[in-house]
């Protein structure tokens, strides 16, 4: 579980030793890439909202994974990560993960509260995604296939 974790912590701290600046250019690059697969118009529903974020941020499961869309660079890029590191996990690991798992990270310390607060609720989201429909057969097939692989 903690692979993906540390991975990122480790991009965000050389990046820190530059500039704080390129963290956030980073972040801004990482949401770009959350467009080519985002998720569709009909689950940007307000039970898919981060409410918590200033700018509009979804998130749900789509697909055969987690998806996210937002209309703000820094809210995709942080988006890009978790989904990234939830999508990463075998099955048993992400019934595990909880949000003191993302504090590992270290990326909530570079956020403006609005921005953390979104940050987080979205991490409660999954969770709660992870607990509530574990047992659609979409959802443990996916994670399945994932624990074959690991």
């Amino acid at each position: 579980m903690a692979n993906k974790l540390i991975e990122y912590r480790d991009n965000i701290n050389a990046l820190k030793e530059i500039d704080n600046l390129e963290v956030y250019r980073w972040l801004i690059s990482l949401g770009a890439k959350l467009n080519d697969d985002p998720l569709s118009e009909g689950k940007r529903t307000n039970k898919n909202k981060v409410s918590r974020c200033q700018f509009d941020l979804f998130v749900d499961w789509e697909g055969g994974k987690f998806k996210a869309w937002s209309n703000a660079a820094i809210a995709s890029g942080y988006a890009y990560i978790i989904l990234d590191i939830f999508n990463s996990l075998p099955y048993h690991l992400a019934t595990k993960i909880t949000v003191e798992d993302f504090q590992q990270v270290k990326l909530d310390k570079l956020l403006t509260m609005n921005r953390r607060t979104g940050f987080y609720q979205m991490i409660e989201m999954i969770i709660e995604t992870i607990k509530e429909d574990q047992d659609l057969a979409e959802f443990a097939e996916s994670f399945k296939e994932k624990d074959a692989k690991n």
